[in-house]
């Protein structure tokens, strides 16, 4: 049963990922300016989450 439930969530995480990349790729296509802005904004919101929880934790 575990084995099931394993290959249950890899193909979901596989599809929401698949689903995750179109949907930004097309986003992209549309309104690229707006769209870089939010990754950039994104991608440095994430790092410093990142370097804040591993200052907590060391």
């Amino acid at each position: 049963m575990t084995l099931l439930g394993r290959m249950i969530g890899k193909q979901a995480t596989k599809a929401t990922v698949r689903h995750s990349v179109r949907g930004v790729a097309s986003k992209a296509q549309r309104k690229p300016l707006r769209s870089a802005s939010l990754l950039s904004i994104g991608g440095v919101v994430g790092v410093a989450a990142g370097w804040l929880a591993g200052r907590k934790a060391a």
